[in-house]
């Protein structure tokens, strides 16, 4: 097969496939011109520009009074519309929002002469023309909605039918202990769709993170002052709108006008704006310290402009967003007792010494420590001395953790806990940069070309004080997204998008040795692994329009190429448990065998402990 005729195969597939719609981050106007006894006017001309970049398109009715105009950029336009006999109908401060089709139906009046009518208004807010359940938000709700991390896809988590769960800590797919994904995949769901099954586009192109699949987050971070509009459509998507069962996310980058506009903003917030943790202030009021919160900053700044390299013609946008958290984490870990430190192991026994079942709430019962020496006596049927009572290598190693203070973790008598602040800084930084070209004067020919870089440096929590932290983050994705929408002809327009984004995540982890590990306990050190992934995904996406009086016929297609590339020194090393657990299912207390207290002359183990 020849090149032309391959080339011609792939366009044919791109234009012509039913079965994988678009969703190209457009919006939609149509509706009916009457004269003043509702009689629908035929041949009107109507003219849809916007005096900010130049475009310009128009379109006449059909016999049933009909006009369409589709694929249109979300803006703010101004309506024109001229039929010989009648006044002309202009209006202005047309907003059409993205994924938002509109209908405006436009009464005419008799006029002798040139008599111009100007109507000011936004198209309805209420979406007549398709089943689509949703909320476009333009740019003066982003500016003023308060969006935790001026994420503005978060917004979505306040719509109708969204249950959000409350994030936990858990291991992800990296090895990444995310306290930004929450541990049931429920949480973020709409209407019963788990937050994997969000769409997230921009600009037309897959956003979607692919590693986490997190209900509200891109591959690529959006930033407010980079988003001119978006909406998040909850139920009942069209075709066009993506290929997932949960919500339609669709977000629309700003694009530079004929006049420049900029922003420069800094948030910051100190310590001395924060309450100190619950815990926190309890171990500092135990050990005699002045009611300190642990330290807390989060600082956001950053600056965009926009504005024209050509007027009408060739237009810039760019903005960066720096973020700064520096803030301390209350964090509890489990440590040994000052006597298991020693080497004396604690349990507790029946107030009847002849009875191991008994209540723990019982009047009577009491604690019995052991120590070394009694705990060596314990084992007559051990053969090789050295195997005898406690181990030494093991008390070494309990002397590394820190005294503990406090009995939120633990059984209180082996086992207790350890809490402290720990530092836990993040740093993000954000450019994107777009460029928006009419190779017509008129608009009917438009190029755009977007790239977004990352990069984000962060720390784990430590394990305790004075340890290095667990892992060490960064984050280095990067994309880039181009489209070209033609006006082939009055009635047919072809949209085309293709993008790239690469994740590029790495975690540095501790762990360089085989390891043992005590279960209940906390590992000294974070035994974390280096993990290191990019996941390149390339989508093209392309779409065909043609219309005849009320009726619209789409074809379009979606293809995604997805690799996922990773390497890990996870299966590198060996790891040994001891669990204490396994002390009950192998039989020790109360069974009469070696280091069983009952049957050595010390009082019996409560069967509840």
């Amino acid at each position: 097969m020849g090149f032309p005729k391959i080339v011609a195969s792939l366009l044919t597939i791109l234009t012509l496939s039913t079965f994988l719609l678009a969703q190209s981050a457009t919006t939609s106007l149509r509706g009916t011109v009457t004269d003043p006894k509702g009689a629908v006017v035929s041949g009107a001309t109507l003219t849809l520009s916007d005096p900010t970049t130049g475009f310009n398109r128009s379109t006449k009715t059909d016999g049933q009074g009909a006009y369409q105009f589709l694929e249109l950029p979300p803006a703010t336009y101004q309506l024109t519309v001229s039929a010989p006999g009648f006044a002309t109908v202009k209006q202005t401060e047309l907003k059409l929002m993205v994924n938002v089709p509109a209908t405006v139906n436009v009464p005419m009046q008799v006029s002798g002469g040139t008599v111009t009518l100007e109507v000011t208004g936004s198209a309805p807010l209420v979406n007549t023309t398709d089943a689509t359940l949703g909320n476009a938000f333009g740019a003066n709700q982003i500016a003023n909605l308060p969006f935790e991390g001026r994420n503005p896809a978060e917004i979505l988590s306040l719509q109708a039918g969204v249950s959000y769960v409350a994030p936990a800590g858990v291991v992800d797919q990296i090895g990444i202990n995310n306290p930004n994904q929450p541990g049931d995949s429920r949480g973020g769901s709409v209407n019963g769709a788990r937050s994997d099954q969000t769409n997230l586009t921009v600009d037309g192109i897959d956003d979607n993170d692919q590693l986490l699949g997190l209900a509200f987050t891109g591959a690529l971070r959006t930033t407010l002052d980079s988003i001119e509009e978006f909406r998040v459509t909850t139920s009942n998507a069209n075709a066009d709108a993506g290929r997932s069962s949960g919500a339609q996310v669709s977000l629309v980058t700003k694009s530079g006008t004929n006049n420049f506009h900029g922003s420069l903003y800094e948030y910051y917030r100190p310590t001395f704006t924060t309450a100190n943790d619950w815990f926190n202030k309890r171990n500092e009021i135990l050990a005699g310290q002045p009611n300190v919160p642990g330290f807390f900053l989060r600082n956001t700044f950053g600056a965009a402009i926009g504005g024209p390299i050509i007027k009408d013609r060739f237009f810039f946008f760019a903005t960066y967003e720096g973020m700064r958290k520096s803030e301390n984490v209350q964090i509890s870990r489990v440590v040994p007792s000052d006597l298991l430190r020693q080497g004396t192991i604690q349990y507790i026994a029946c107030a009847d010494p002849t009875v191991t079942t008994c209540s723990a709430t019982d009047a009577g019962n009491h604690v019995v420590a052991l120590n070394q020496a009694q705990i060596a006596a314990m084992s007559p049927g051990v053969v090789n001395p050295a195997d005898i009572g406690v181990d030494q290598a093991v008390l070494t190693l309990f002397q590394q953790y820190p005294h503990p203070n406090n009995d939120s973790l633990g059984d209180g008598l082996n086992f207790r806990g350890f809490s402290f602040p720990a530092p836990n800084p993040v740093s993000q930084n954000t450019w994107i940069v777009k460029l928006d070209y009419n190779l017509t004067a008129n608009g009917q020919h438009r190029l755009f070309l977007r790239g977004n870089l990352q990069a984000d440096h962060s720390s784990d929590l430590p394990q305790f004080p004075g340890r290095p932290p667990n892992f060490l983050e960064t984050d280095h994705s990067k994309g880039l997204a181009a489209g070209y929408t033609a006006m082939l002809g009055p009635n047919l327009i072809n949209n085309f998008r293709w993008g790239f984004i690469r994740q590029s995540q790495g975690t540095a982890g501790l762990a360089h040795q085989h390891v043992s590990q005590f279960r209940i306990l906390d590992d000294v050190q974070g035994l974390t692994y280096s993990t290191f992934v990019n996941v390149p995904v390339h989508n093209f996406v392309d779409d065909v329009s043609w219309t005849k009086g009320k009726h619209t016929i789409q074809l379009g297609g979606n293809w995604r190429l997805i690799h996922n590339n990773r390497t890990s020194d996870r299966q590198n090393y060996f790891n040994a448990l001891a669990n204490v657990s396994w002390l009950d299912n192998a039989g020790i207390a109360n069974t009469g065998t070696d280091y069983d207290p009952g049957a050595n002359g010390f009082p019996a183990v409560a069967d509840f402990f």
